[in-house]
């Protein structure tokens, strides 16, 4: 039962990455394997399962995580001097590099690529790690960190 393979999905945020690895892993691995999926550093995680904090050093089984599938909610740390960063947008014509708070809204964001290419907020769809982001979410909720690439595509009308 130890080394059975346990699928982790990490909820709290808008992408959420599934992982898979053996139920006798230290959460330190799975912290390790969220940061590859995310690029939120391990020491940023803040991981619960069934309202108990998963600390680092302890395994994954330890937490009576028996089923073969389950949901780990991740909460980040988010810092005071990290929160304006900057990042790349782009889409298959150009890209530009803008500085933005982890805190803004997506429609900033969009507004501010609206501004830059003279484009409507409204025809703007705007993408990251292949998740569409929504107007009302804040930045971090979709892992939007330093040199972050963001993916944009222009739509016609109202794309609500």
């Amino acid at each position: 039962m130890d080394n059975e393979m346990i699928t982790l999905t990490i909820i709290g945020a808008e992408i959420k990455p599934v992982i898979t690895l053996p139920s006798s892993s230290p959460i330190r691995q799975l912290k390790r394997l969220i940061m590859e999926h995310t690029g939120v550093p391990v020491e940023r995680q803040h991981l619960l399962y069934d309202n108990i904090r998963l600390t680092d050093d302890s395994l994954i089984i330890n937490h009576h995580i028996h089923e073969a599938t389950a949901e780990v909610f991740m909460s980040v740390v988010l810092s005071p001097e990290d929160r304006i960063i900057n990042i790349t947008v782009s889409n298959e014509y150009c890209k530009v590099d803008l500085i933005v708070d982890k805190v803004d809204k997506v429609i900033e964001l969009k507004k501010t690529i609206g501004e830059v290419f003279s484009i409507p907020a409204n025809e703007i769809d705007i993408w990251h790690m292949n998740t569409k982001m929504k107007d009302d979410e804040m930045l971090y909720r979709y892992y939007i960190d330093e040199g972050s690439d963001v993916k944009f595509t222009r739509v016609i009308g109202d794309n609500s």
